[in-house]
């Protein structure tokens, strides 16, 4: 009967396991007529020789090991069925497809010898039969062992004379057994007397199953394909993307890495999940941070993990790693050690550029790709591609600067939201949950200020000049897209504005700000100075730094509160603490002059803010105290929510005689309210009198007297 291919990769790997064994027959059989008929029963396994076994070990001249002179006939009979099954074997390995065999696979990717292939094979009998591990602790007279030593696996595969030292090689560190983790070695001091034990990755490959080693479950997942058409690109881009996945199949130039360059949620997986779906190869998503916390193989054991599978390999979270030496950070040291050698090219994520401090000499080409933010038309395109609403898309792609990655998210919480209230994914949810996703980081050194909903930027109480300025900031800020498009998005000179409100304390520059951003449908985020300003020096950059970045990811409106703390004037260098707050001042000085968003500054010390920062300031509003006429329109519109008995007259005196700023009327008119409620709790009515004891009552706190004559002060 001719031979016929094997139907699966498990009919070749029994055939190869039962080749083996022959071996391990033909050993049994040798060590039975050495030294089995001498061997007291009561000897075994003890190590302990007698005086017969003696006499026969040295009953003959030393030879080269692994020779015998007298080979018996059942060996040679075991032999010759091993040389058959040999080539029956290599017949019918030669009819079938070998990427089908996923011993040959193994072979083929690890680039391992027939040595290497027969020491997996006699490790496997032990791991699939029981027998075998009794086999091997009876021929290494070692009761207690469980696994065939380096020596006992010479002994059986017999490798000739001259290749002994070859075949032990097979075990040192850089051999393809040892570098890939394909068998475990103990710890002994003596190589031939090291036990070999297959890992259980491979014994599972091997028979047939694709599980994630255990190690390596909690930082990898095995990626979905991706293909061009189903992500929204420009064509540019697209095509870039493409020609890099072409450079990426092999050869003398081939890419080995990729650095992908971007925010989070810029679409780095998506572009790498492309490239391998383009590729025809499956693509294994790595947490970076996971996997170099489970330990120094961790790498090693990935990328074998990838050569099993015919898999690129990602990296996700790759900051932290790169640009440290390879002395303070081996994994990235190795990963790029492993990386060069692996077929599939490598894609390793991060946020800003970078060059990797040692690359592996041969070892194919880095590449970094940038993956920028999506542009307004690429915003509306893939809201428009997840929503399928046009003028939704069109308002949410205005109003948020998202990645790709984002938007997803978003869309998630907004149908969470809705489902909390049983209905329909509604605009404003949609809304709100893009506000969380941008302003979700800030949270830890900024928070939001609401404005009162019912008020507007003709609320605020302003000289008319002053209004029209603020109104001015507003448009401004609103057609920042279309000037863009007009003057064109490449000339020079600051992207970014920066507004400064000046004024002394509750002028309204808070409120100012928070109506303006509501105005613009932006977050309105207030800088917590005593998480940003450290006694550390270079802290207080990294600091503002990431509210600058975070914030304008969020395309959030940042909001510093006396500004002069943290852009006062630099003074003279006398000592090395002076040296370093003046570069500390003129790093915040740079990045504010970089940044691409919107920053109010409101201080009430205007003359304390350095100069060269008052030239980067694009706009100045005064928020100057209230002027008589002011403070009564003031009052009015403090009042206008509540209940109250104040005629014209009462309005206008109690405008004269006292000069309170906006914010301390509105506390004023909180604390009469309080005592009409106490009064009257069912129909609280504020009178004149509850407005003069306030009144009274804040100029106290404020430690100023009455002005005479005004009913608050007798």
């Amino acid at each position: 009967m001719p031979p016929e291919p094997y139907a699966t990769s498990l009919d070749h790997l029994y055939d190869e396991l039962s080749r083996v064994e022959l071996a391990v027959r033909a050993q049994v059989e040798r060590w039975r007529r050495a030294v089995g008929e001498l061997r007291d029963e009561a000897a075994w396994g003890t190590g302990i020789l007698d005086d017969r076994e003696v006499r026969r070990y040295l009953g003959h001249p030393y030879t080269a090991p692994l020779t015998e002179a007298d080979t018996p006939e059942a060996v040679r009979e075991l032999q010759r069925r091993a040389m058959a099954q040999t080539l029956t074997i290599g017949t019918r390995r030669a009819l079938t497809t070998p990427s089908t065999l996923r011993l040959e696979r193994l072979r083929s990717a690890l680039g391992l010898t027939q040595d290497d292939v027969d020491v997996i094979l006699v490790c496997l009998l032990d791991e699939l039969d029981g027998r075998y591990r009794r086999l091997f602790a009876y021929l290494a007279d070692e009761r207690w062992l469980r696994s065939p030593t380096i020596g006992l696996l010479a002994e059986i595969l017999r490798p000739a004379p001259p290749e002994l030292p070859d075949f032990r090689a097979r075990f040192a560190p850089d051999a393809p057994l040892i570098r890939h983790q394909l068998v475990r070695l103990d710890d002994d001091s003596r190589l031939s007397s090291r036990s070999v034990r297959l890992d259980a990755r491979i014994a599972a490959y091997l028979t047939g199953q694709d599980y994630l080693d255990g190690r390596l479950a909690e930082a990898v997942r095995i990626a979905e394909p991706l293909r061009w058409d189903d992500l929204v690109l420009g064509d540019e881009r697209r095509t870039r993307l493409q020609g890099i996945g072409e450079s990426c199949r092999g050869g003398r130039d081939r890419i080995a890495v990729v650095a992908l360059i971007g925010d989070e949620g810029s679409g780095r997986s998506s572009a790498a999940r492309c490239l391998a779906t383009q590729l025809g190869v499956e693509l294994l998503l790595v947490d970076a941070t996971a996997a170099a916390a489970s330990g120094p193989d961790s790498v090693s054991e990935l990328y074998r993990e990838a050569l099993l599978r015919g898999a690129a390999v990602m990296w996700r979270g790759c900051s932290h790693l790169a640009g440290l030496p390879a002395t303070e950070d081996r994994t990235w040291a190795t990963l790029l050690t492993y990386a060069a050698l692996h077929p599939k090219p490598t894609f390793v994520d991060h946020l800003q550029p970078w060059d990797p401090a040692e690359r592996s000499p041969g070892g194919g080409a880095f590449v970094r790709l940038s993956c920028p933010s999506p542009d307004l038309d690429e915003r509306r395109a893939i809201w428009s591609e997840l929503l399928g609403d046009k003028e939704v898309a069109d308002r949410l792609a205005a109003t948020f600067l998202l990645t790709p990655g984002r938007m997803l998210d978003a869309i998630e919480m907004s149908a969470e939201l809705a489902r909390q209230r049983g209905a329909a994914v509604s605009e404003e949810e949609l809304r709100d949950a893009c506000r969380r996703q941008c302003s979700r980081r800030l949270m830890s050194i900024a928070r939001p200020i609401e404005a009162p909903a019912h008020m507007t930027l003709d609320d605020i109480v302003l000289p008319d000049a002053n209004l029209r300025q603020l109104k001015a900031l507003r448009d401004r800020v609103a057609n920042r897209s279309r000037f863009e498009q007009l003057v064109g998005s490449g000339r020079s000179g600051p992207k970014g504005l920066v507004a400064m409100f000046a004024g002394s304390s509750g002028t309204g520059k808070t409120l100012a700000a928070g109506l303006l951003a509501k105005d613009l449908g932006r977050d309105l985020l207030k800088v917590d100075l005593a998480q940003v300003v450290s006694k550390w020096v270079g802290e207080t950059e990294k600091n503002l730094d990431r509210v600058l970045n975070d914030a304008q990811d969020a395309h959030a409106i940042l909001f510093f509160d006396e500004a002069e703390a943290i852009f006062g004037k630099r003074g003279t260098v006398s000592d090395a603490r002076d040296r370093y707050a003046l570069q500390e001042t003129s790093f915040l000085l740079q990045r504010i002059e970089e940044y691409e968003g919107v920053v109010i500054l409101a201080t009430n010390l205007r003359q304390n803010l350095d100069d060269a920062f008052s030239r980067r300031i694009h706009m100045t509003i005064e928020f100057p105290a209230l002027g008589e006429e002011d403070r009564e329109r003031m009052w009015r519109l403090a009042l206008s929510g509540v209940g109250h008995e104040l005629t014209d007259e009462d309005l206008a005196r109690v405008a004269k005689a006292s000069r309170l700023s906006a914010a301390a009327i509105v506390q004023v008119v909180e604390a009469a309210t309080f005592a009409a409620v106490a009064r009257t709790p069912e129909t609280p009515r504020l009178t004149a009198d509850d407005v003069d004891d306030a009144v009274r009552a804040e100029l106290q706190r404020v430690g100023l007297p009455a002005p005479p004559g005004s009913p608050a002060g007798r």
